[in-house]
């Protein structure tokens, strides 16, 4: 049992480092991600999307339905300025403008709602609708990365929002913001820079970005929902891995990624996780509530008639409104963790809102816990797979998984990434490795024991060691135990006179039973030699009886020796005898012989004992002759007659010997002939 636990332990052991090294080197690093992903569609609720946030569409059919008014994509920017007169109208409490507009108009003219109208007269009228809302956070392109050295020569005109964070925030090298009189107007700006991982998906977002000259400006859905919590920048801060706002706690991810500038350099990338609450559409639908441009538009002519809006802009008083791009074709879509179709932008930045407005936030858990839980959960399945059979351990280990699997998706629903893919790897490697040990070395030793005692011991004694082969312990041990000799009396002579084939069937069926009876008294049969018989009582396996069972084997050798006799002669076969010698005390038992040839056997001074017990039956004119030591362990009624002391060839010191009285196995006519 301690050698499985140690093994259990090291193969556990092994487990774990395998994987945490491969975890190190990056090679885990996709299927955690494609766990994070499946995470991420279990833990999805739609229903828990916050209700004041709403989605304005700039879709396909928008485009197509307003081209013989604004023409393609882009529109006019007066078309702009209508939107947010509408949405002012409600009015929105924050509207994040989540389309860029780097450049002045730079059209001479155009004709748009019956009237001429320029590029600047365009520029202006959003300007002014920008302004009067007062509620307008315009987007800051920051997903370009630049050449070296862009910024320094053609700094970003946008004004210092006042957040004061810390310089180990992500660092854009170029940021646009909205031409010079629209960042003006703005209440504000806020990035769009995205941070996606090797394989694809967005996950993750910088809330807040830095420019070389050490402004700090949020993402757009964090300006938005800071904006419409009225938070001031002196209530940001930044601890540690962690984004204060308030009585909120941002929780920042360190990623190594390589300068932009210098790619040969690596440093830390800080950026949240996306908290999607559920994705792009639901049943066909936005989670969030959704309106079409095309109709807030119609709507706002409908007002500046008189008339009955289609949507009354009320629905949007006191929301944090997001409008962009949702039309296939204009590249503001994004794969995300659902698998499933793309997400728009402003989904993206809603998810990052709501995170804030809910207070609902993801977080790594830490490295000490993916240690912890790679090493622990190894352990358990290295001890299962060492100590029980295959079906066992991999249903241990099936259940381990399983259980592993509730608690990170458990923990993912209360806001905590904790790593699946290691711990799930290392169960996995150590239920291989321990089935791999168990097949390489404990059935290694197991196939030893079978070639060794599967015919030389009874069904039961084969099963305890096929289970337990440490108990054979075939590298040798000196054991308290007795050995038999049995011996058919006259062999030579009847050998001569019989049948050789005849013969070999009558001793087959001699041996056939002797065996039966060595088996039946928990016996083991080390070797047959000519017509000897050597059978073992205390080895393999321990037996405290082992002088009482070699006794009763042997009185029981005697009586169907001689059913055998009475059956022999009646079919006129030769009727035999025997002799059988008993010693009991200290032998080693254990595997002896070369490397090519081996067997279980038994050595020592009270194994010749026996030997020569056997032999002076002979002279004694008897069948049982045991040794003093044997005699002295024996509990039950027997009728024994000293026969004296003998000395042992090679040993000076004389041994008392005992007759066990047993009727003969003879008949009478057989036994005067034999005599």
């Amino acid at each position: 049992m301690i050698g499985k636990i140690a093994a259990g332990l090291a193969l556990g052991s092994g487990a774990a480092a395998l994987v945490l090294l491969l975890g190190w080197t990056g090679v885990l690093e996709t299927p955690e991600l494609k766990t994070y992903d499946w995470r991420m569609r279990q833990a999805s609720d739609a229903s828990s999307v916050h209700s004041d946030i709403v989605l304005v569409e700039l879709s396909d059919t928008t485009l197509r339905d307003f081209v013989p008014v604004a023409g393609r994509w882009p529109w006019p920017r007066v078309l702009h300025s209508t939107l947010i007169d509408y949405l002012n109208r409600g009015p929105a409490r924050v509207i994040a403008y989540d389309v860029t507009f780097s450049e002045p108009d730079a059209t001479l003219a155009f004709a748009f709602g019956g009237d001429k109208w320029s590029g600047s007269e365009s520029d202006k009228a959003l300007v002014d609708s920008v302004a009067a809302a007062g509620n307008v956070i315009m987007l800051a392109n920051a997903v370009d990365a630049g050449a070296q050295g862009e910024q320094v020569t053609k700094p970003s005109m946008w004004r210092d929002p006042g957040y004061r964070l810390s310089p180990v925030i992500e660092e854009r090298p170029v940021i646009l913001p909205p031409f010079q009189g629209l960042a003006d107007a703005s209440a504000g700006l806020g990035h769009n820079f995205l941070a996606f991982d090797t394989d694809g998906p967005a996950r993750r977002m910088a809330p807040f970005i830095r420019s070389r000259d050490n402004r700090y400006l949020p993402s757009l859905g964090i300006a938005a929902a800071l904006a419409a919590a009225g938070v001031q920048p002196g209530e940001v801060s930044m601890d540690a891995d962690t984004i204060r706002v308030r009585d909120r706690r941002l929780p920042l991810l360190r990623v190594p990624v390589r300068d932009v500038a210098d790619p040969t350099q690596v440093h830390d990338q800080l950026t949240m996780l996306i908290n999607y609450r559920a994705p792009a559409l639901v049943n066909g639908r936005r989670p969030y509530p959704s309106y079409e441009v095309r109709h807030l538009l119609v709507s706002e002519g409908q007002l500046l008639s008189g008339e009955k809006p289609l949507v009354d802009p009320a629905r949007f008083k006191d929301k944090v409104v997001f409008v962009g791009l949702t039309a296939s074709g204009l590249l503001d879509v994004f794969a995300t963790p659902f698998g499933e179709g793309t997400m728009p932008g402003i989904q993206l930045h809603a998810s990052m809102a709501d995170s804030v407005l809910s207070n609902r936030f993801l977080t790594r858990a830490p490295d000490r816990s993916r240690l912890a839980a790679t090493i622990a959960t190894a352990l358990v399945v290295g001890l299962m797979s060492s100590m029980l059979p295959f079906i066992a351990a991999a249903a241990g280990t099936l259940l381990a998984i399983s259980g592993w699997t509730w608690y990170a998706v458990t923990a993912f629903r209360g806001g905590v990434w904790v790593n699946m893919a290691e711990p799930l790897s290392a169960m996995a490697v150590a239920l291989f490795a321990g089935t791999a040990y168990r097949y390489f070395v404990e059935g290694a030793e197991k196939r030893v024991v079978k070639k060794l005692f599967g015919r030389y011991v009874s069904r039961d004694v084969y099963h305890q060691l096929i289970s337990n082969p440490e108990l054979a312990e075939l590298g040798g041990k000196r054991r308290e135990m007795t050995v038999l000799f049995s011996d058919i009396r006259g062999f030579t002579t009847v050998t001569e006179k019989g049948d050789p084939e005849e013969l070999v069937a009558q001793l087959n069926e001699y041996f056939s039973r002797m065996v039966t009876i060595v088996f039946d008294h928990k016996g083991t049969v080390d070797k047959f030699v000519g017509d000897m018989v050597m059978a073992l009582f205390g080895a393999p396996l321990e037996d405290p009886d082992h002088a009482e069972h070699a006794v009763q084997a042997a009185v029981e050798m005697v009586r169907v020796l001689g059913e055998l006799n009475l059956k022999w002669g009646a079919e006129g076969r030769t009727q035999l005898d025997l002799g059988i010698g008993i010693s009991s005390g200290g032998m080693i038992a254990g595997n002896i012989g070369s490397s090519s040839i081996m067997s279980y056997t038994v050595i020592g001074d009270k194994v010749n004992l026996g030997a020569r017990l056997e032999s002076l039956n002979k002279d004694y004119k008897t069948r049982i002759i045991i040794s003093d030591a044997t005699r002295a362990l024996l509990t039950g009624g027997y009728e024994i007659r000293p026969l004296g002391d003998v000395t042992v060839k090679g040993k000076t010191k004389a041994v008392a010997i005992f007759q066990v009285q047993v009727p003969s196995p003879l008949p009478s006519a057989a036994e005067e002939a034999h005599i």
